[in-house]
């Protein structure tokens, strides 16, 4: 049975949501700006980049063999089909990291487009000047420029190369609890991404209720509503650490 739709509710969901929503996105900023030089590209592939220091020359050798051999296997794929190869040094506009909306398409019963939902919580990294919604823009038009199709992939793949070289980053944004998974999303192939993820999930309510919501607001997105009890039973992991530890003797 579809549940009413209670406007005032829905209100109060959507303000705390978005508080919620916008104190995260701030403080993974934060941590983000903190922790940027640890992934830049330039120190894992040295004079293989252009304008880079020249690096240790085994290691940045060994590195960019398997970002070329991932990026072959990832490029000539859908729905990239790219046949370009990757020229030394290779050129790389921006290594500052950004969070970009996690959305994702939902097909509704009685509605003929798609919904686009996005994650209040759950952000895709990639970096400055590389917006996830321009790269989807891109692959979508039949008319589309190859050589910016192949800068957003190779940038891409670059960060992701980069983050996943480096578990002892994950572990650390784990201790601050903005956990980091590799995911293929909707559009892009195979293609693996960096998605930054917080401890307070996030939830869509009956298809009704979304359909309802689209409609009042007449347009076709629709943002995830933040799980209150979440925030409420947070857990400081330190401390229950410590706390065993003690128990323990």
């Amino acid at each position: 049975m579809q549940r009413e739709f209670d406007i005032e509710s829905f209100i109060e969901q959507r303000k705390k949501t978005r508080i919620v929503g916008d104190l995260l996105h701030e403080q993974a900023t934060d941590y983000l700006a903190t922790l940027a030089l640890l992934i830049r590209p330039q120190l894992v592939f040295g004079e293989y980049l252009q304008g880079a220091p020249r690096g240790s020359g085994r290691e940045a050798q060994h590195a960019f063999k398997e970002f070329k051999s991932l990026f072959e296997a990832t490029a000539s794929a859908e729905p990239f089909r790219l046949i370009q190869e990757l020229d030394v040094p290779l050129e790389i506009l921006s290594s500052t990291p950004q969070l970009y909306p996690y959305e994702y398409d939902m097909t509704l019963a009685g509605r003929e487009q798609p919904v686009r939902i996005t994650s209040p919580v759950r952000w895709v990294l990639g970096f400055k000047g590389f917006e996830l919604q321009r790269f989807r823009q891109v692959i979508r038009d039949p008319n589309r420029s190859t050589a910016e199709l192949f800068r957003f992939v190779v940038h891409y793949l670059m960060l992701f190369y980069c983050i996943n070289r480096a578990p002892g980053l994950g572990r650390l944004l784990l201790g601050l609890r903005f956990p980091v998974s590799f995911e293929k999303l909707a559009d892009f192939g195979d293609m693996p991404f960096c998605v930054i993820g917080s401890l307070v999930s996030s939830r869509l309510p009956d298809e009704g209720l979304v359909l309802k919501s689209t409609e009042i607001a007449g347009n076709g997105t629709f943002e995830e509503l933040v799980d209150e009890a979440d925030v409420r039973n947070m857990e400081d992991a330190v401390k229950e650490r410590l706390l065993k530890a003690i128990d323990a003797i």
